[in-house]
């Protein structure tokens, strides 16, 4: 069997971003990396279509044998679709050596599609025949899922009034040659919020710094950075890498309000960036990747390392458009006033000082902080209050950002704010942060009362 590796690497040609890279015995698999160029994906997302393709030459280096004969060609991805569905043992062997286990419906329609898409790439640019290409006459309950969900995508688009039917026609009468197997069911995507009651534990023990719980110094007890990206999270609604993105220049004051942080986060390549020329000392702005490159040393945004300093940023709405940014609204007041006196102490006592490091939230030795480095913090400030990390136990890095779209629902938001604030493109995305979990929905059906329940008490 040919063995493959999925690695990280830096592409030259893309300014060293990190890209994925499928190495086949010990050559690169260039094709993808081609592809990845056109696209312009996520590294998240390339991850995905590195990893599936891995698996695809795996197999394929294992069945090819049974798909040589011309009318056998297109069975492939069927074959390959039902070995991802229900795995390759059979009668409790595996003979291919796969060892591939059954997976569920919906991680086998994430890999087919992204195998699908490459081979589309393939056929489009090296005439390699589609392994699930697009045919004319699709059905009608295939064109009636289609416009479904076209008018919900229009509906939910910040540009819906420019949408054009007529450009979605010739794709409806489409539809792929070979289904993807099994059913799929529409699941309760229940959201698993960190628990409410735990919070001031997890802030004010979970935080405490080991063997400084006695100490008099606020920004000795504690692990002050932590706490403010915890705040970011919890009470502004912030993903887990987006406050890795924000700067020393980024806190100011609210203007209706002093004692409030008004936060604003950048997106990490274009976000506008003031400074004074060091040549003429006139004020200048430049977008943060120009700048860290210029005057930092060389240094790139975090979207582009990789390893414990990586820190990812998916397509936010952004409210301040001048600044290519967005403000954190916060769920409480309070948590504002509580992150401005934090900040200034963090700044003042805490961060390492590093001329050429502009990002807020350092390491010791001064190195940006990474998302996968505070997830580790996370966990440990967890363990310290008797919790075990858990992402459906709502005990995850993620659950903040749900325990905000919970409190949304608590204090009545409604779906158009609740965009804004929770900084959706699309106004349907916030629905899995505020969705009602199954405790509260048999909770409120249990308050009806619709059934008179008899006297059933025995007559002696």
């Amino acid at each position: 069997m040919v063995r493959t590796e999925t690695v990280v690497v830096h592409d030259r040609m893309r300014a060293g971003a990190p890209t994925a890279m499928v190495i086949v015995g010990d050559q690169p698999f260039t094709p993808l990396l081609d592809f990845f160029r056109e696209r312009g994906l996520s590294l998240s997302a390339e991850r995905a279509y590195a990893q599936t393709l891995a698996r695809f030459i795996e197999w394929l280096s294992v069945r090819a044998e049974e798909f040589w004969p011309q009318d056998s060609r297109g069975l492939i991805y069927t074959a390959f679709a039902h070995d991802l569905l229900f795995g390759t043992y059979r009668d409790g062997e595996d003979a291919l050596g796969l060892n591939w286990a059954a997976t569920s419906q919906k991680n086998v329609a994430r890999l087919t599609r992204c195998l699908v898409e490459f081979s589309d790439w393939l056929t489009d640019h090296h005439g390699i025949p589609s392994l699930n290409p697009m045919q004319p006459g699709a059905s009608f309950s295939d064109q009636l899922l289609f416009w479904r969900r076209w008018n919900k995508w229009k509906a939910g688009s910040l540009l819906s009034h420019i949408k054009s039917r007529n450009w979605a026609v010739p794709k409806a009468e489409v539809a792929r040659r070979i289904a993807t197997p099994g059913r799929r069911n529409t699941v309760l995507q229940e959201t698993k919020a960190f628990p409410a009651e735990q919070v001031d534990a997890l802030l004010w023990r979970g935080f405490i710094n080991p063997g400084k719980q006695d100490a008099a110094e606020p920004w000795a007890k504690f692990n002050l950075r932590d706490i403010l990206i915890t705040l970011l999270c919890l009470y502004g609604g912030c993903r887990e890498s987006e406050p890795m993105h924000l700067w020393v220049d980024d806190v100011f004051l609210d203007p209706g309000d002093p004692d409030l942080a008004l936060v604003l986060i950048h997106e990490p390549h274009d976000g506008l960036i003031d400074y004074l020329d060091p040549m003429t000392g006139a004020k200048r702005k430049t977008n943060r990747a120009d700048y860290l490159q210029r005057f930092c040393g060389g240094k790139k945004p975090l979207t582009m390392e990789n390893g414990r300093r990586h820190a990812g940023w998916k397509g936010n709405l952004l409210t301040h458009l001048d600044r290519n940014a967005f403000q954190v609204f916060w769920v409480d007041r309070n948590a504002g006033r509580v992150f401005l006196t934090l900040w200034r102490l963090y700044i003042e006592h805490v961060r390492p000082p590093a001329l050429q490091t502009p990002w807020a939230f350092l390491t010791k030795d001064a190195k940006p902080l990474g998302a996968e480095a505070h997830s580790d913090s996370f966990i440990a400030a967890l363990c310290r209050i008797g919790l075990t990390p858990s992402k459906w136990g709502g005990t995850s890095t993620q659950a903040l950002r749900h325990r905000y779209g919970q409190w949304l629902n608590e204090l009545g938001i409604g779906e158009k704010e609740g965009q804004v604030a929770m900084h959706h493109r699309n106004v349907k995305s916030q629905q899995v942060y505020r969705q009602l979990g199954v405790a509260k929905v048999a909770a409120a059906m249990g308050d009806g009362q619709v059934l008179e329940l008899p006297n059933l008490e025995s007559k002696t």
